[in-house]
Formats: C-alpha cells, structure tokens, sequence
C-alpha cells in the first residue's frame, strides 16, 4: 500500500489550490435564464459544442493544472490528454458508450453549495422524467484537499459500484480528510475498504481527475457547477424548467446514438 505520506500528496496535488481564485471568479448564476429563452454562440475548434450564452455562461479562464504536479511527463500527459478532448470531445464529456438519451455531464466540487442544489435538481428532473436523459458525473476538486479526498473516494467506490451511494454519504461531510472516516464510510456500505484505499491511490484515478481538469481547461470551466448538456456547455446555475427545456432541444445533438 503507498505511504499515507504519498496518499496526502496525490490528495494536495488533485485538489488545485491555486483554483481557488478561479471559483471564486467562476461560480456564476445563469439569473438571466429564468426563462428559457436560450442564445448560444459555436465554440471554435470544438464542433459541434457550443456556448449557453447569458449571465455567467461559461468562458475561458484559469487553467485547471495550476496545483497539479507540474514534472516534466506529467505535462506532457496533461498535454495529450487535452488533445485527445479536443479530438474526441463527446467522448470525453460522456464516455465511449453512446446511448439514445440525452447525456448530460456535470462537473462539481463537494465543497461547492451550489452544486449540490444543482445536484439536487439533476436528480429530482431524471426521477420525474426517466429515459429521457442520462447523467455523467465528473469530479473537478478545486477547493482544497478536503475536494480532492472526497473526489477521490467517490471515484473509489463507483469501481465498487457505489457512487451514488458514497457521493451521498460524503455530501453531508464535504470536509473530510481522514483516511479512518472514509474507511469507517466503507465498512458501513459493504465495501472492500482496503480496495477502495488503494483504488483512491491509484494511476485509474488520477487519470480519471486529469481527464476531467483537461476537459474544464479546454473549455474554459474555471468554477463549479459547469455542465454539458448535449452539446451544450455552461457554467452556472439552472431553473429546473430552463434545464429541461435545454434537454428537450438537444434530443438531436451529434453526441447521441445514431
């Protein structure tokens, strides 16, 4: 098992302090979206995605690798992994598996108030309108260590095939940092709590949080909640209805199953 020691580092290094500034700046309020009159604008370079115009949509900002180790083959991985979102932007966002429902990728910290509101509606929308849309989760821990501990315990238990399950116990307890807790956490859900230790540890998941803070470096997601849905990128909050509306219109994007 690697050293506790190394498990804190791998922790600091994912949580990017140095993107506290960023969210700071980049935790809009879509306020002026009330009423789902949408605007969009094309993003260059990444068709067929394209920009939720309006208060607080999404622009580019502080790159999200500022806090991450910044050795020499690090970099360069960081720098392949955002050419393969540039190349391969849906899957990126939304996995290699294309399915006939609208995919809709949101991004948030368990130390951001407004994603679990977000959270919260996403969920409460997917009950009441099933097969309509999917949710694909991504983790950007930008707040501090206690982000990237719980992001990393989350992404554990999803290979244990309990997110859900870990995402609401960590929720109501976003500043932890002892290894116990999330152990005692495990234990309590009948997970391997030795597996998930060492799966929070591993190159699986670091691979999976580099992949996500290269996707919000290339388009420009420098805070959380950031969302795609369908081809439609924002950063922000949404009225439920405006959510909706925005899944409704995109049942045709180029991300779905053909």
């Amino acid at each position: 098992m690697v050293a506790k020691a190394d498990w804190k580092r791998r922790a600091i290094l994912a949580g990017g302090a140095l993107a506290v500034a960023g969210w700071v700046k980049g935790v809009p309020y879509l306020a002026s979206l009330g009423q789902p009159d949408f605007a969009f604008e094309d993003i260059p370079d990444l068709p067929p995605f394209r920009r939720l115009q309006g208060a607080g949509a999404s622009t580019p900002g502080a790159a999200i690798f500022a806090g991450l180790d910044n050795s020499e083959p690090e970099s360069d991985a960081d720098d392949e992994l955002e050419q393969f979102v540039r190349e391969n932007p849906c899957a990126a966002f939304f996995g290699d598996e294309r399915r006939s429902t609208v995919p809709v990728a949101m991004f948030s910290d368990f130390a951001c108030p407004i994603c679990r509101v977000m959270d919260d509606r996403l969920t409460d929308l997917e009950a009441n309108d099933p097969n309509i849309f999917h949710i694909v989760r991504h983790q950007l821990p930008l707040l501090g260590v206690a982000s990237a501990v719980a992001s990393r315990a989350v992404l554990a238990a999803d290979l244990q095939g309990q997110y859900r399950e870990m995402h609401a116990r960590l929720i109501r307890t976003p500043a932890v940092t002892d290894e116990r807790f999330i152990v005692a956490i495990a234990e309590n859900l009948d997970l391997d709590p030795d597996r998930l230790v060492e799966d929070m540890q591993s190159d699986a998941i670091d691979r999976r949080l580099r992949l996500t803070a290269a996707i919000a470096n290339v388009f420009g997601f420098i805070g959380t909640p950031a969302f795609a849905v369908g081809r439609t990128v924002f950063m922000g909050s949404i009225q439920t209805g405006s959510l909706r509306k925005l899944i409704a219109d995109e049942k045709a994007n180029p991300c779905l199953a053909k």
